[in-house]
């Protein structure tokens, strides 16, 4: 599989070597299992699972289990560039998620879109395509900006967070502060739909990508499947836009 293509076999633990055998024989299985159920089936301890984990370039086994059934069960990585916006990649019900995110978006006061990584980008590119159609945009890009005081006293706010794993630490503390506010409409865009952010979010639009980590900080992950996520939604409002 593509993620162990930089391992070295005859320079890894014993320890290492018991589970990296074990992911590689068993793909079908490992998609559905936690740290602990892969640190029993190779006869490590859930400590050493995750320190191979962190080896390979994942910050987190979800993250890991995500590429990982992706590496799987997708097209070889030649292809993937002509088949990233596959239909197969988006849920089958895209177009009323859509719908109802725009119908809300349109009655918004203002837009905050959340990132950080290579999704702050995504952030910025959404908050600048939707001021141009006249909404209130912010993209908040930095976990520490005071967003909340900025925004003190106001109320029907969209709050879109990007995030590809939706298990980023910095995305889920952000959330903590929002999920039970009445003032935020929350979205969650991303390719995990039982992730942790998605769990938190009130309207999840999820798509399916292959996650490409290298030396655990390099994202090659693409934002492709979410900025069309973000088109489509701009194509959305706009249509209402028109109708109104």
């Amino acid at each position: 599989m593509s993620f162990f293509k930089n391992i070295k076999f005859d320079e890894l633990s014993e320890v290492d070597k018991s589970i990296y055998n074990y992911l590689a024989n068993n793909i079908n299985k490992v998609i559905f299992m936690r740290v602990r159920d892969v640190a029993q089936a190779s006869h490590t301890s859930p400590s050493s699972v995750m320190r191979f984990v962190r080896h390979l370039g994942y910050e987190s086994f979800p993250e890991f289990r995500l590429s990982f059934k992706a590496d799987s069960s997708e097209l070889p990585s030649e292809a993937l560039g002509e088949n990233i916006l596959s239909q197969d990649n988006f849920p089958h019900d895209l177009d009323e998620k859509l719908e109802k995110v725009a119908e809300l978006v349109m009655n918004s006061e203002n837009i905050v879109f959340f990132g950080v990584g290579t999704s702050s980008y995504t952030a910025e590119y959404a908050a600048r395509l939707f001021a141009m159609l006249g909404f209130n945009t912010t993209a908040f890009t930095d976990s520490t900006y005071p967003v909340f005081q900025k925004l003190e006293n106001t109320s029907d706010n969209i709050f879109v967070v990007l995030s590809i794993t939706g298990n980023t630490s910095e995305i889920i503390e952000i959330m903590n502060g929002v999920k039970n506010s009445p003032d935020y409409t929350s979205v969650a865009i991303t390719a995990d739909a039982a992730s942790q952010l998605a769990y938190m979010c009130r309207h999840v639009l999820n798509y399916s990508v292959r996650i490409r980590r290298e030396k655990r900080y390099q994202d090659f992950t693409s934002q492709i499947p979410a900025m069309y996520m973000i088109e489509r939604l701009l194509a959305k409002v706009q249509g209402l836009q028109e109708l109104s």
